[in-house]
């Protein structure tokens, strides 16, 4: 959910000839560049511009290099698309001169986000090259940001890279864990959390554990106490930012009940399988105890076994969304996923296929899925839980943001009351014949990624058949089958 501020685009007219004639700035290799016609300030949002001409502008403007709107322009330009290496680094140069402190804070905004990525990684080194150990917190905060096209090799990212100079290999450790340790509980909760994660990503999991049971360090600290609640009474360790997020959440007294019966029902548990659950196994271990409480003694192997026979036994025809162009096609069933699949995600698929026999809920999914059809501004989505009363229900929310029949944007609500739900679900019924997106897509797996909620999307097959899949990170998908509209 980045947005990122349009530039204004002006016009300038320049007069070339075959030779440099009447010129103003001579240009640095000794020849000559003409004067930008207009305001020069102007000309330094402009992104179709030679550099030469840029250069110009600003050569123009060092004439008072103190001016706050010159110095907004020159920060602009170090941190925005569309802007050549030399320009950046004419920007650096004078930055470093007349406004250090705000080169400085434009960084610390924008490098987490920094879509530039050999930029990215100039900054970072040049940051390690200065010694400048206070940006420190900017370098965690971009580090712990998955940057897909930088790889997933931490130790090769250019902010570790940046770390590692400013305070050597074996120092990393300890400078995250100072900074999860001192940093300012309400102003840096996302740089704890950052550091948190980063600490666990790099194999520090047991340095964790040990913070966590002792009970002499940081005993009124929220967040610490949060955690050692999770790991003790859950035996959940968060492995990143959003469920840090979701299990400080689930510590708020208004979800007093809905803890107990978590941690009770994850005493029933076998111990390797308690070893290994995630914040997205509780609700469904809840949902197990009142409705299924056999699951909460059966193995994985024995869940397993028995999604693989009912699945197996459906007469439906199987359906799945296209990626014709996008690679391979993904398996989706149980057997396709056989490596993948934990005791949490098979618990999941009864839970769900349990879920779709009450005809309360297929009356509501197709319900929802009919008033989705004819809306064009976008998908519906919401809420798989149980209720005050313990029955399943589906819980509408509307989008964040309207505009697109074929996207479903969840809001901020939707997160904060979807920490003790089952499933986050959406639907593709953009027409009744709609067989060839059954099934999530990569927008759906990328949400699946970012938050590590179970997933559910409903897509029509025709007028009256909804076919219906399971989802969760890393792209595992189960195909639940179809199922039939209610008759009235």
């Amino acid at each position: 959910m980045n947005r990122a501020d349009p530039c204004r685009l002006g016009r300038m007219t320049v007069t070339l000839g075959i030779a440099c004639v009447s010129v103003s700035i001579l240009a640095a290799v000794g020849g000559c560049a003409a004067t930008p016609a207009g305001d020069p300030l102007k000309s330094l949002s402009r992104t179709d511009l030679v550099p030469a001409r840029q250069v110009a502008a600003m050569e123009i403007l060092d004439s008072n290099p103190t001016a706050p709107e010159y110095l907004k322009a020159l920060r602009k330009i170090l941190v925005q698309t569309g802007f050549v290496r030399e320009l950046r680094d004419e920007a650096w140069n004078r930055l470093m001169k007349y406004d250090l402190a705000g080169l400085k804070t434009s960084l610390e905004l924008n490098l987490p986000k920094m879509q530039m990525y050999e930029w990215r990684t100039e900054v970072c080194k040049r940051i390690g090259e200065l010694d400048w150990k206070d940006m420190t917190p900017t370098l965690v905060r971009a580090w712990a940001v998955v940057l897909p096209i930088l790889g997933m090799n931490l130790m090769e990212r250019p902010e570790y890279l940046a770390l590692v100079k400013l305070y050597g290999k074996d120092r990393v450790p300890e400078v995250l864990f100072d900074l999860l340790l001192t940093s300012d509980p309400v102003k840096e909760a996302n740089l704890r959390s950052r550091s948190w994660e980063l600490l666990l990503a790099i194999g520090e999991r047991d340095r964790i554990l040990a913070l966590l049971a002792d009970e002499k360090i940081a005993t009124t600290d929220s967040f610490i106490l949060d955690m050692r609640r999770s790991a003790s009474d859950l035996q959940i360790v968060p492995r990143n930012r959003e469920e840090i997020l979701w299990m400080r959440a689930l510590r708020a007294p208004t979800k007093r009940k809905f803890w107990d019966e978590a941690r009770s029902a994850a005493a029933k548990l076998s111990a390797d399988i308690r070893a290994n659950l995630e914040p997205r196994d509780l609700a469904i271990i809840v949902a197990a105890a009142k409705y299924q409480p056999e699951l909460l003694a059966q193995s994985r192997d024995e869940l397993f076994d028995e999604i693989s026979l009912r699945l197996s036994k459906e007469k439906d025809r199987r359906y799945t969304a296209s990626f014709e162009g996008f690679g391979a096609q993904l398996p989706e069933t149980p057997r396709g996923h056989a490596k993948e699949m934990k005791w949490g995600d098979c618990a999941a698929v009864l839970i769900a296929l349990q879920a779709l026999q009450e005809p309360a809920i297929r009356a509501h999914v197709f319900d929802i899925a009919d008033r989705d059809l004819a809306d064009r501004m976008t998908e519906y989505g919401g809420l798989m839980r149980l209720d005050d009363q313990g029955r399943f229900e589906l819980v509408e929310y509307p989008p964040q943001n309207r505009g697109s029949d074929v996207k479903f944007e969840a809001s901020n609500a939707m997160f904060d009351q979807g920490y003790d739900a089952l499933f986050h679900f959406h639907n593709h019924a953009q027409a009744y014949d709609n067989q060839r997106y059954a099934g999530p897509h990569f927008g759906d797996f990328n949400y699946s990624d970012a938050t590590g909620v179970n997933g559910l999307v409903f897509t029509f097959i025709d007028r009256n058949t909804i076919n219906a899949d399971f989802y969760r990170r890393g792209q595992v998908v189960i195909d639940l089958g179809t199922i039939p509209r209610p008759e009235k």
